[in-house]
């Protein structure tokens, strides 16, 4: 198991993979030479030799003269530490930052003769990339060249913040030597005992807290744009909930909070989709809309096409979060973190003064690649509006039932694939960046199939979609939009569609029905989660909610045992119990939630319940 590798719902991440192969297939027509009046293997130009030297983190690597220009073969480059890769279909080459593994041996070229012709520059259709960002390149038959002045360009003011190129490369020029030295930046060294040491203290913990009904005044609220001020949307996918017009049935009698439609900018969509299009008056609704591209640096010649979109989008007046390229931590948009931050950026500044009603969401994945922690890509608090995540929970890691404990741990699978369990990173992230704003699901499910496997998962999945919809209020009152994935794709490796499964649904709609859900917008809940340590009670009924975590083994009941007397035992999140407090006397009361794990696990939490006429104090012991 690779543990650098980028982790997203299966093979595929995003809505429409139907339309990916077209998009990057247009996006490699309008990036490549194709519509040159060359011909392929023609000559353009020259290559030569110099005395220029560089040194690539340190170590020597020959370079060529080309147009005045000192320039580096990616071909010599691969063998410092990237790795050089190519597509036929595509016609593109990759060279992508790695790491230095063992010694390299570099050397300087050694011209005989300086300026001499090394050999003739050829036309090719074929696109360079370093990073994921295309750069401009020479081919000799042989080799591809890149100038270092590209190379290391700092072009921008945050390029000069973050002290790397688009590409992720700086470099200084030495005259006395008259050397450049080229530094590369490396992700983190994957220290996967510090990581696991990590997940342990985040994941390996037992939990318990018990939760009552508060009043909306109560609920966390940073005042974002869309942003409810108490509750949490009910969010689906655009066409999840069936479409009429194509002859699927609605898989829930009601409409919804938040309903995320998903743009391609690759294909310069602009439209809703169907059947959202069509519908989206009959709604009281936040719009979402994620808006996937496969090259960040395509924001700054489509001004035109993002003010097309949105223009579009403004004209339905509903409230709408902007989800920009999102998953960057698990995708190849996160090759180089600084083009990934110069171009969201650009595009929530376009959005932010130009269309100031509209919110603007970083969003990544739950848990990335090991190499690639979210610092790395976050834009700053002026950029970001509402933070989200894609959290989907599986039992395997990616289809493999044996890939064991540490893989469940690095990337929330398996035994660890609770709701609050998803969250745990982005929120760890954010209270060390002391970063204040409303949090998403941004998509989200639990593993409904999965081909490799037929078995049935229900005892399995059930009580973490259960975790979902009513641990993640409880635990994280940031969050104010869980979006359900109900969404089929051919090309998934775990299916999270919900059409062949009522029992699934029903829980959801439990959740929805009794929990602090928005089924439209604007709208309150019907209380908000608040814990039961410290809150008075008036009245006489006290609702009560317990959150049972036992790592690595499931929670099978809580029971409610007062002054001794058991009360109740539940057996399903969100163990709810009604106390009735009319039938107390004054004076304290001992309540103890006693929670009973599936392998023989047994832990008592206590607490003392102050009664005093009509009211009632509850404190932890």
């Amino acid at each position: 198991m690779t543990m650098g590798i980028a982790y997203g719902k299966g093979i595929y991440i995003m809505k429409k993979m139907h339309m990916l192969a077209a998009a990057s297939a247009l996006s490699a027509v309008l990036l490549t030479g194709a519509c040159s009046s060359h011909k392929e293997g023609s000559v353009i130009g020259e290559i030569y030799t110099t005395d220029i030297k560089a040194s690539l983190d340190g170590i020597p690597i020959p370079v060529v003269e080309i147009e005045g220009r000192a320039a580096v073969a990616i071909e010599d480059m691969a063998s410092y530490g990237f790795i050089l890769s190519d597509s036929a279909q595509y016609r593109r080459r990759d060279l992508k930052t790695d790491y230095i593994y063992g010694d390299v041996i570099g050397h300087d070229s050694d011209p005989v003769t300086i300026g001499e012709k090394l050999c003739d520059i050829l036309y090719t259709g074929v696109e360079t990339y370093i990073n994921s960002v295309r750069i401009e390149s020479y081919y000799n038959g042989v080799n591809t060249y890149v100038c270092i002045d590209d190379l290391c360009r700092l072009d921008d003011p945050y390029n000069v913040e973050a002290g790397f190129s688009d590409y992720n490369f700086n470099c200084e020029f030495n005259e006395e030597e008259q050397r450049y030295y080229i530094n590369a930046f490396r992700f983190p060294d994957l220290d996967t005992d510090r990581i696991l040491a990590e997940r342990e203290e985040l994941l390996c913990n037992k939990e318990f807290e018990l939760y009552t009904e508060g009043s909306n005044d109560d609920a966390v609220y940073y005042g974002a744009k869309t942003e409810p001020r108490a509750g949490v949307l009910a969010g689906i996918v655009s066409d999840g909930n069936g479409n009429e017009y194509e002859g699927v049935p609605r898989q829930f009698d009601h409409d919804f909070g938040c309903y995320s439609d998903y743009m391609e900018y690759d294909l310069r969509e602009t439209e809703l989709s169907m059947p959202l299009v069509k519908d989206i008056d009959k709604y009281n609704c936040v719009l979402c809309i994620p808006w996937n591209t496969s090259d960040m640096t395509q924001v700054y010649d489509n001004d035109e096409y993002m003010r097309d979109m949105l223009d579009t989008v403004s004209k339905y007046n509903k409230p709408t979060i902007v989800r920009f390229a999102a998953e960057m931590n698990v995708s190849s948009l996160g090759d180089s973190p600084t083009a990934y931050v110069k171009a969201f950026r650009h595009v929530a500044e376009l959005i932010h003064n130009e269309y100031p009603d509209i919110a603007v969401m970083w969003s990544p994945n739950d848990a990335g690649a090991l190499n690639r922690p979210m610092s790395l890509y976050y834009p700053g608090d002026e950029y970001v509006d509402w933070i989200g995540i894609s959290g989907f929970l599986k039992r395997d890691f990616m289809a493999d039932p044996n890939s064991g404990r540490n893989a469940g741990l690095f990337f929330n699978v398996g035994d660890f694939a609770w709701g609050p369990n998803m969250l745990s990173q982005v929120m760890d992230f954010m209270e060390e960046n002391n970063i204040e704003k409303p949090v998403a699901v941004s998509e989200g499910g639990v593993v409904t199939s999965m081909p490799y496997d037929n078995s049935d998962i229900s005892a399995w999945a059930e009580p973490r979609l259960r975790s979902m919809y009513w641990y993640i209020p409880m635990k994280y009152p940031q969050v104010k939009l869980i979006t359900y994935f109900n969404h089929a794709s051919p090309y998934e490796v775990c299916g999270y569609d919900l059409a062949d499964k009522p029992l699934y649904r029903a829980i959801i709609d439990e959740a929805f029905e009794n929990g602090p859900y928005l089924m439209e917008y604007p709208a309150e809940p019907k209380f908000t989660f608040v814990r039961a340590d410290g809150f008075t009670a008036e009245g006489g009924i006290l609702p009560l909610y317990a959150y049972s975590y036992i790592p690595e083994e499931e929670t099978a009941g809580v029971s409610y045992v007062l002054d001794g007397q058991t009360l109740a035992e539940k057996t399903d999140i969100p163990y709810k119990y009604e106390l009735d407090l009319s039938a107390l006397s004054d004076g304290e009361h001992e309540l103890v939630s006693m929670v009973r794990g599936v392998n023989g696990t047994a832990d008592e939490y206590s607490y003392i319940i102050e009664k005093n006429g009509n009211s009632a104090k509850i404190i932890k012991k």
